[in-house]
């Protein structure tokens, strides 16, 4: 991890980041929208970080702080529950968002855990995304991150609610490449300017 992106991870978030392991997705410009997170910071008792994607760049972010404003986490909610084929689709990116967090932690890791932390060890292989228990939906900045980070994936495989989310900001006008915002670039370049 370069100290360049810290340094702009840090600005985006209003905060040093905990745990990066590096950055998945860039805008154009080459600016952070989405880190991995390692997830478990060791003490004793461990904790368990489950949100393996985090979004990061300030626009996405207030763009879906609008979106779930204005209910969409309720409105995705009961479409799951009206659309069996979106919720199994959902069921298996939640399974898979389980199975690529667990994957970032070593083998002498995990051993470690399962024997002295078990329930942290269930908590780290079976939460879904964002550490969701159950199917609900928990986060629509999650999702989002989730799907940026795996859209290169054949589209049966992505993210189904973060596949929704983008297409609704991308109706409302905002460019999930690149913001194309003066104020926001200046951010991101760490001038003094704040969104």
């Amino acid at each position: 991890m370069q100290d360049e992106d810290l340094a702009k991870i840090t600005r985006q978030l209003g905060r040093p980041p905990r745990g990066v392991v590096g950055v998945v997705r860039r805008c154009l410009a080459g600016h952070p929208q989405v880190i991995t997170s390692y997830p478990i910071h060791w003490g004793d008792p461990p904790e368990i970080f489950p949100t393996l994607y985090w979004l990061t760049c300030p626009v996405l972010k207030q763009s879906v702080g609008a979106l779930e404003t204005e209910g969409w986490i309720n409105k995705l909610q009961q479409r799951m529950k009206a659309d069996r084929a979106l919720a199994e689709q959902w069921a298996r990116s939640h399974d898979e968002y389980a199975r690529e967090r667990v994957q970032l932690v070593p083998q002498e890791e995990l051993l470690l855990i399962k024997q002295r932390y078990p329930g942290q060890a269930r908590a780290l292989e079976q939460t879904g995304i964002g550490g969701a228990r159950g199917r609900g939906i928990k986060c629509l900045h999650m999702h989002l991150a989730h799907y940026l980070a795996d859209s290169d994936r054949p589209q049966g495989e992505v993210n189904p609610i973060g596949k929704v989310v983008a297409r609704l900001l991308t109706e409302q006008g905002v460019r999930l490449v690149f913001c194309y915002d003066q104020e926001a670039e200046r951010f991101c370049r760490g001038h003094e300017t704040q969104v």
